[in-house]
């Protein structure tokens, strides 16, 4: 089983202190850096005023004795170019290397470098010098500077840093720690109410937000509020839609079960036995509520589909996909009349869905129009849009029924005494809405309904949702 992973408020700790202890290590290795070559100078400075003692002890020729005067007197000692030295008496001599030698033969005119002399660091200078004992070609003198103080120092800087740092990294740990403790409470509260509603499907539990909290935690509460506000109208409108369906089934099931129970009793009892023409008329009532029961089933399937899963989206000719709909309606209802008035307009959409929608109003209008006068649809362009218009002279909707013809399952008095669902309506609004587009109804010039489907054009910010 793999292991836990590390919590953000870990994480966060762990790089806070990883990057301040970056930062407190660069700064205390640039200042010990730093105090280094400080005390490097100091040290090259004293030994370049030394050169001028240095150069009357070699005219003495080396022949005093050097009182020693602690770890700060210098060492001195002359250098001859075939590499031989001179040392006063009582002095440690100092080591000669290959570049000395090159100092004493006038290759190089001095040298710095960092000697041990019997366990002690020095820094030596050689130096090539010429004067009236020394002759034309001129030696090489040498003086040593004991480094312990300078070592020591620098030792105990570096102590006092890391000790210094040390204590600063372990703080800084402790601090960010708190810090991002705190800073990360809101997120606990989000985290918290999410698993609330995770343990307890409450979908109402909100997200509180408070105005002390940084932006990003705002903003993550405000959308998780958001996005539990559009699940719970989701479910609701499943609920909803079930309890409809379930109301709106009942009419045709206990119908279609009382037709069945009679002619079962009918064919039970041979004395109740009914005659040809009633069985006959009972048998086609079962076929009509089959079809109806059938029909409702297919468009509570409909509307209960996600619109945005189960068919690819294309480029569509709207006029085409409105010419393929009409073949089906007049199919259906041939004794209307439809008529089509076209222009090209290109969309970006599911065919069958608009198929469906457009085939749902030219029904609807069929319906309602009355015999012998036709149903006139308008496909066109219209600004960044795609209209379809069906116009039907039937007796229209009332004013106050204009927008609630498109809620689920709600039909108006008129539409009760005839064969519906309620949802062809529903449907419409449903797939313009999901092609970016919307649905309304309005009342007809001269008597009627006029029905529209409007959704973006191709290129003009088309949305499938």
């Amino acid at each position: 089983m793999k292991g836990r992973r590390p919590s953000l408020r870990r994480r966060l700790g762990v790089v806070s202190a990883a990057a301040v202890a970056v930062a407190v290590i660069g700064v205390s290795v640039a200042a010990w850096l730093l105090l280094r070559d400080q005390l490097s100078d100091v040290m090259n400075e004293r030994l370049d005023r030394q050169v001028v003692f240095a150069v009357k002890i070699d005219s003495a020729g080396m022949r005093s004795t050097v009182q020693s005067g602690g770890p700060d007197t210098p060492l001195y000692q002359t250098v001859f170019p075939d590499g031989s030295s001179l040392t006063p008496v009582g002095q440690a001599s100092i080591p000669v290397s290959a570049t000395d030698r090159q100092v004493a033969r006038r290759e190089l005119y001095d040298t710095t470098e960092d000697v041990k002399i019997n366990g002690t660091s020095y820094r030596v200078l050689t130096r090539w010098i010429r004067t009236k004992q020394t002759g034309p070609n001129g030696h090489a003198i040498q003086i040593a500077i004991d480094l312990s103080e300078t070592n020591g120092t620098l030792a105990n800087f570096g102590l006092i840093l890391a000790l210094t740092g040390g204590v600063g990294i372990a703080a800084a740990g402790v601090l960010s720690y708190w810090l991002t403790r705190a800073g990360l409470r809101p997120v606990d509260r989000v985290v918290a109410a999410a698993e609330h509603v995770a343990s307890t499907q409450d979908l109402s539990a909100a997200v509180s937000v408070d105005h002390r909290d940084p932006d990003e935690v705002t903003r993550v509460a405000e959308s998780m509020n958001s996005m539990l506000n559009a699940l719970g109208a989701s479910r609701d409108a499943q609920r909803q839609l079930v309890e409809d369906a379930s109301h709106e089934l009942a009419t045709p099931l206990t119908s279609l079960r009382t037709n069945i129970d009679l002619l079962l009793r009918a064919e039970n009892h041979p004395e109740r036995r009914l005659d040809s023409a009633d069985k006959q008329r009972l048998l086609q009532d079962v076929q009509a509520q089959m079809h109806e029961l059938d029909h409702l089933i297919d468009e509570v399937v409909e509307l209960a589909r996600d619109p945005r899963s189960g068919e690819d989206v294309e480029d569509l000719d709207l006029a085409e996909v409105v010419r393929s709909a009409m073949t089906r309606a007049r199919a259906r209802t041939p004794q209307v009349n439809f008529t089509l008035t076209e222009n090209p307009a290109l969309v970006r959409g599911q065919a069958n869905a608009l198929e469906r929608a457009v085939l749902n109003l030219l029904d609807n209008a069929a319906k309602w129009g009355p015999p012998g006068l036709p149903v006139e649809v308008l496909v066109r362009p219209w600004g960044a849009s795609a209209e379809v218009k069906v116009s039907d002279r039937g007796p229209g909707i009332a004013e106050g029924d204009l927008e609630r013809v498109f809620e689920r399952f709600h039909r108006t008095k008129e539409a009760r005494q005839m064969p519906g669902s309620g949802l062809g309506l529903a449907i419409v609004r449903q797939v313009a809405q999901g092609h970016g587009g919307r649905a309304w109804m309005s009342r007809r010039d001269g008597g009627g309904t006029d029905a529209w489907i409007q959704i973006p054009q191709v290129g003009r910010a088309t949305t499938l949702l």
